[in-house]
């Protein structure tokens, strides 16, 4: 692709989750860990994540998807221990995945909704 075209396709503007429970859910995904909810309709909830709309729905049918990784650089720490403190239990870390590659190092930390939704904290520190 030269300079003088833009891409076709440039930004992800909304993911999906279904859910067991949309109540249950907003409980989670608002309170839990703090996103802000959009608005809620009937079965369906939207989430807010900057520019990101995850459009969470009730559905009997719960395929299991791609995780979610959300943006928590400089604090995986601070936002590891909170959830932690509100009974999120990590699958595996945080944990430091790139050390010291231009002077910050990568990390991840993995858990799931309660539906089985893969989850995880990415985040760059300074080292």
């Amino acid at each position: 692709m030269n300079s003088e075209t833009a891409p076709l396709i440039s930004a992800l503007s909304q993911v999906e989750l279904r859910v067991g429970n949309i109540e249950e859910a907003r409980v989670f995904y608002s309170d839990t860990l703090g996103i802000e909810v959009e608005s809620v309709f009937g079965q369906t909830m939207i989430l807010k994540l900057g520019e990101l709309s995850v459009l969470v729905q009730e559905a009997r049918n719960r395929p299991i998807g791609c995780p979610l990784y959300f943006q928590v650089d400089g604090r995986m720490h601070e936002v590891a221990e909170a959830l932690k403190e509100r009974g999120i239990r990590f699958k595996s870390g945080p944990s430091c995945i790139v050390e010291n590659f231009m002077g910050k190092s990568s990390w991840l930390a993995f858990f799931e909704d309660p539906w089985g939704n893969p989850l995880a904290l990415m985040g760059d520190m300074e080292v």
